[in-house]
Parts: C-alpha cells; structure tokens; sequence
C-alpha cells in the first residue's frame, strides 16, 4: 500500500543545523522510488524556504504555515492557500500597530515587521534574508496577508484574538513564536485536503513531529510518529516513538520501519 509520509520540518526531519542528513536524504529518496509521497508539513512559510529550496525537493509537495498552503515542490504549483479575511487582517494589524506589539506579516515572498526584537537577527541569519518595516497599514498587503507571526508579545496578542473572537487559528511553533492563520487552519486539515485531491485514506498517512502543532496531524493519521525528541504530550499521542532524534536521521528509521 502505497503512503503519504507527512513530515515536520524543524525538530523532526531536519538537523539542529536545519539541514537533512545523509541517512535521511538516501530514505526519502528510496520511498519515493518505491511509490510513497513524500509532504513536509511546516509552520515555515515561503520566506523560511529559501535557503532550503534545493533540500525541499527531497518531498513531493511542501504544505506551509501550518497547513494553509500546498504547493509542489518540482513546479512551484500552488494547490490551495487559505488567507486571512481581509478585514480581520486590517483589524489585527491596526491593533497590533496601536499597542506597539510585534507582528510579523506574510505574503508570498513579502515580510515585514513593525518592531525589533532580540532574537531576530539569529532568525534573519538562519534566513538568509531580512523583512522591510511596516509604520502604517497601508505598508502592508493586507488585502492578501498568508499569515502572521510574534516572536514577542505573544500573550497579549493571542488574548485579543480570543476576545475579539478573530476568525483566527493560532498554535506554537516554538517556545518563542506563535503562528497565526485563518480560522480552522492546522497541518491536519492541510492534509485531509491532500488526501481529497491525491484520492487517498487516513490509513495510507504516516505522520511524524515533536511539537504542539503536530498533535492534530500526529493523532489523525493511520500511523502517527513522535520523533526521540519530542515533547512528551507529543509522545503520549503517538502509535510510534522513534529511537533515533533529529540529529541522528529520525525519519530514515521511520521510512525503514514503515516503507521499506
């Protein structure tokens, strides 16, 4: 029976160094030969693609910000991509902008922010590219905004989503960013619209992750993986808990214990 094998990027199948490791690189391939699909499902967005563009290419298709958005990897062909309500974007960015909280915006190939934090620069270097800044709305194309993200006020943020009832999804990404998307976004919905166009069951999905986001994708799944790595929710919710972490090619033990 052939598989999609939907894989978190960071954390899971990529190293500390963000890159995919030999082992992993020469699994993938081989299921590929063998039949499976292959999605990296990613909180990433486009602009977190571009120094792994040519590694991208290890997938059959790369499903972004947390499920929003499919695209192909050999292509460039963009299968689906839910953005945010126009008006719910204006109306979070202009609050955001009044109360001098940090928010990333995203489109495409376009960032920007309205405030620096600290950590940003380790995140710009990791990019390899850097966002513009935004002092107004109209700074922003806030007409077709994919996504939003905080790496600082992130409470604040997500509480005035709550009590504004915003059609908005949000998840953790990491400890330090949350990742915010149209409303009833998640990699698991993401991947239910693959199965739709791929015609394929929950029974011929292989899931793997560590962190809070991967639970819905994780627990939907015929098969659902935790790397060594991941959080302990994360592990408590897998049919499977692999031997190996990140760092020591993870996915290629998944790949050999299920694909091979």
């Amino acid at each position: 029976m052939p598989y999609l094998l939907a894989l978190d990027l960071d954390g899971t199948t990529v190293n500390r160094q963000g890159k995919l490791g030999l082992r992993t690189k020469a699994a993938l391939l081989s299921a590929r030969a063998r039949g499976h699909l292959v999605v990296f499902a990613t909180g990433r967005r486009d602009i977190d693609m571009f120094s792994f563009w040519e590694e991208s290419r290890y997938a059959d298709y790369l499903l972004l910000n947390n499920g929003a958005k499919l695209m192909r990897t050999d292509t460039k062909e963009v299968l689906f991509n839910h953005v945010i309500a126009p008006e719910t974007a204006k109306q979070l960015i202009e609050k955001c902008l009044k109360e001098n909280w940090q928010l990333h915006v995203t489109s495409g190939d376009y960032w920007a922010i309205n405030k620096w934090n600290d950590g940003l620069q380790s995140y710009i270097d990791f990019l390899g590219t850097a966002p513009t800044r935004y002092a107004a709305l109209e700074d922003t194309p806030w007409q077709q905004v994919e996504g939003f993200m905080a790496t600082a006020d992130l409470k604040p943020i997500c509480r005035y989503i709550d009590e504004a009832k915003l059609p908005l999804a949000y998840t953790l990404s990491e400890d330090s960013c949350v990742d915010i998307m149209t409303e009833n976004i998640s990699k698991w919905g993401g991947i239910q619209e693959m199965m739709v166009l791929l015609h394929i069951s929950p029974e011929q999905v292989i899931a793997a992750g560590d962190y809070h986001n991967d639970l819905p994708m994780i627990r939907g799944a015929g098969i659902g993986v935790a790397v060594a790595n991941a959080l302990p929710e994360v592990k408590a919710a897998a049919d499977y808990v692999t031997k190996n972490d990140c760092n020591h090619d993870a996915v290629a033990e998944i790949v050999e214990q299920y694909m091979m």
